[in-house]
């Protein structure tokens, strides 16, 4: 057949973008990519992501561990095609509700002016987190009437300034004199104003593996509870009246939650991992609501651990701890609001967590990958090669020995798709500030 010299023209167009750029991989629903991270086009993600992305209210990125190059690469060209082609502009991080706030702050100043980012405030930074927050930064300078802003959620402040703020705050939000006061009588370290002076308090209140006495450490949870329902329906009053006291009145309760979700971590810390983190999770949850709605911001873009994004569907054994709940699984049942998730996950992988050793399992996702040959890929968690198993491990530790590291769970409860790199490593770590006891 007679061809036109056009059509043959754009069809060896056609022919060379397909094999520069993506092709489904050796096994069935894989893509494989043939690219870097930063060079992944936004077809490409498109016709991956669009529909399934567009009827999301979050998209929550998680890292199998945190500071590896490859995830932090391949994040960044997801937040960067979700913010141009889906419009988010809220992006919520796995960081202290207090201290993102510099950031938080650096980020909304890039609309007048181009600084240095204070990267240091999170978690274990690297140069490889440096690409995303120059790409905000120059966004926002040529959007200033449409910024991206940024939130952490997390709970690892100093929690004197968070009971500093409450009671700085309470009596203009509207809350009950008594109520704030009573605060100061029955919430453990609320007296503290560092570090040593905390590790003091809890080892006097604490005794087998509670705050003592229970009475008032639970009288403690109902206070904070009602000033976290009384501040956050202020603030979702005054947002509607356009009022500009509701930010006063949200940040009110995120400090509320924040400090439930500390003292919830510490009281069973001692005694009940899995309650210990559940309590963390459970505030992480609360707090990108309340940042959501402070904004607000009916979608958003939230990027933590693996274990802070999983949907936990069914069970799973996260690290031998047993079956720990995520900050989205929290979110999910308080909102009910849609969240797609991405796992990133890779067979070696280095970090600022350490070095993750190799998976062996027969039933290794990363190993399954990496032994097929793949090594930057996409799949959904329905791809017709994962029917192989019910359940398979994902790489999300560094314990040697004979057993397997990381999580073994059914893939499509925690997560709906995955990307998987053959090596993902730690690239050059940056001064930080501390983590546990900033």
């Amino acid at each position: 057949m007679l061809l036109r010299p056009g059509f043959v023209k754009s069809f060896a167009l056609g022919i060379a973008f397909f094999l520069s750029t993506s092709v489904f991989g050796a096994l069935p629903g894989v893509t494989e990519f043939s690219t870097s991270p930063e060079k992944v086009t936004d077809a490409e993600l498109s016709a991956l992501l669009h529909a399934r992305v567009a009827s999301a209210d979050v998209i929550a990125i998680g890292e199998s561990v945190h500071g590896s190059s490859g995830f932090l690469r391949i994040q960044t060209r997801l937040i960067r095609y979700l913010v141009v082609n889906h419009g988010l502009r809220l992006i919520v991080w796995e960081n202290p509700t207090l201290r993102s706030l510099e950031l938080g702050r650096w980020v909304s100043s890039c609309t007048a002016v181009k600084t240095p980012a204070p990267v240091d405030v999170l978690y274990w930074p690297t140069v490889s987190d440096l690409a995303l927050w120059d790409w905000v930064c120059d966004f926002n300078l040529s959007h200033p009437n449409d910024p991206i802003v940024f939130r952490g959620m997390d709970v690892w402040d100093r929690p004197w300034e968070h009971f500093s703020k409450i009671q700085a705050s309470g009596i203009r939000v509207g809350i009950d004199p008594l109520l704030l006061k009573s605060i100061k009588t029955f919430c453990p370290a609320y007296q503290s104003s560092s570090w040593p002076e905390i590790e003091i308090i809890f080892a006097q209140l604490q005794h087998d593996g509670k705050f003592l006495p229970e009475a008032d450490y639970e009288k403690c949870r109902a206070i904070l509870t009602t000033l976290h329902n009384t501040s956050r329906q202020s603030g979702m009053e005054k947002k509607k009246k356009n009022d500009p006291g509701s930010d006063e009145a949200f940040e009110l309760a995120i400090s509320a939650s924040t400090i439930l979700g500390w003292l919830g971590f510490y009281n069973y810390n001692w005694s009940d991992d899995i309650l210990s983190w559940n309590e963390r999770d459970l505030a992480q949850g609360r707090n990108l609501m309340l940042v959501m709605e402070k904004h607000n911001a009916p979608r958003a873009i939230l990027s933590a651990h693996t274990s802070h994004v999983s949907h936990n569907r069914s069970r799973a054994d996260w690290w031998g701890y047993g079956d720990l709940k995520s900050g989205v699984f929290f979110f999910t049942a308080m909102t009910r609001k849609k969240v797609f998730n991405i796992a990133l996950t890779a067979y070696e992988a280095t970090g600022t967590q350490g070095d993750w050793s190799l998976p062996a399992a027969s039933n290794s996702l990363d190993k399954k990958l990496h032994d097929s040959g793949h090594g930057f890929s996409f799949l959904l968690s329905n791809a017709a090669f994962l029917s192989e198993n019910s359940k398979w491990w994902m790489q999300n530790g560094n314990f040697p020995g004979p057993y397997e590291s990381g999580v073994e769970l059914t893939l499509r409860d925690h997560f709906d798709a995955f990307i998987f790199f053959k090596r993902s490593h730690l690239d050059k770590a940056l001064p930080e500030r501390p983590v546990w006891e900033p």
